[in-house]
């Protein structure tokens, strides 16, 4: 049974496995190291008492307080802050005593990995805002010094892991950069070719038809566009357009027979359609292949505008325009662009 025994004189109080061990050990504590430790305890509970807790002053961000960053860098000694960063100090110690601490590793690695992030056409900003870092920082480390100086050599183990962490991946794109176009159009040709007709598609994509038809004649597009081609991709690729009307049917046999005459393939002839091999069906559009209505709709001035056109559309446009007697001046003002605009595209035709 254990036995608890208390000094009338300092007021230790210790408990022991037995009345004997009681009686031999309790003899032995020191009255003065007792008062002492009272004494250092009262001090602490003072000097937390004591201080005032302020807003963080640092121009560079508002530190938030019970961590070490606001003890550190706003010079914070709140209780809070002080606890944080004393728990920081044991943690290396203990991780110095096990050999376990790692203040740096080499940052070579994280300088590759900058580097095919940015050939794969994700930007130091976006790199930046994907790791939680600073745009400066992520610049610094993705660029080596000049003058022979290596650059920064070594790096936190958190910063090493917040920037591999940041995937070789479409989708960590910025909104407007620019990616290959040739998934993009192969999506969108293999929905026309099960029946999914242009119009149905921009207004799903929330965009105009002419301008959909720009993009499927890019070479590149913005990897929003990308994205939201292929979300719209995922959800219809294996489902019938709407054919419960008249209109709807004669808008997906229409979208069918459009597609097979330029022969572009269905979404199951695919087995990769980002990476599979340019097909003998998978043709690039040429300046022949021109939408007569809208071309009509131009020339009869009938709301068209220049930017509402394919190139090829724009050069014939102008073209028929032009061998109809219509001045610089004429043509510019009916599309709705500008005199230089169509005196380059007349010069491209040669048709000034």
């Amino acid at each position: 049974m254990s036995a608890t025994r208390t000094c009338p004189a300092c007021g230790y109080s210790g408990t022991y496995a037995s009345d004997a061990l009681a009686d031999v050990h309790h003899a032995r504590h020191s009255c003065a190291k007792h008062r002492e430790a009272i004494e250092r305890a009262r001090r602490r509970v003072q000097r937390a008492q004591g201080r005032v807790r302020r807003d963080c002053t640092h121009p560079r961000a508002r530190h938030v307080h019970g961590t070490r960053v606001a003890y550190v860098k706003d010079r914070c000694r709140c209780a809070d802050c002080t606890a944080a960063n004393t728990a920081a100090g044991r943690a290396v110690h203990r991780a110095q005593t096990f050999g376990r601490w790692r203040p740096f590793v080499d940052a070579a690695p994280v300088r590759e990995h900058l580097r095919a992030l940015r050939a794969a056409g994700i930007g130091v900003e976006q790199i930046a805002m994907l790791a939680g870092l600073s745009t400066s920082h992520v610049r610094e480390l993705a660029d080596p010094g000049r003058d022979g100086n290596p650059g920064i050599r070594r790096v936190r183990p958190e910063t090493a892991h917040q920037v591999l962490r940041v995937r070789v991946d479409k989708a960590n794109r910025a909104p407007r950069s620019h990616v290959v176009a040739t998934g993009t159009r192969r999506r969108l040709r293999a929905l026309i070719a099960v029946g999914w007709s242009q119009d149905e598609l921009a207004a799903r994509l929330g965009r105009s038809s002419a301008g959909l038809r720009r993009t499927m004649l890019s070479d590149a597009v913005t990897a929003q566009t990308a994205q939201d081609v292929s979300a719209l991709y995922e959800q219809l690729w294996n489902l019938r357009p709407p054919q419960s009307t008249d209109d709807q049917r004669a808008a997906a046999d229409a979208a069918r027979a459009f597609a097979a005459e330029r022969g572009w393939l269905p979404p199951l002839a695919w087995d990769d359609i980002d990476t599979d091999p340019q097909h003998h069906a998978d043709p690039v559009d040429t300046d022949g292949d021109l939408d007569e209505i809208a071309i009509e709709r131009a020339l009869a001035g009938d709301g068209i505008r220049l930017e509402h056109l394919t190139p090829a559309e724009q050069d014939e446009v102008v073209r028929r325009l032009t061998e109809r007697g219509k001045s610089i001046r004429d043509i510019a003002q009916q599309l709705a662009t500008t005199k230089r605009t169509i005196s380059r595209r007349r010069a491209s035709i040669n048709a000034a």
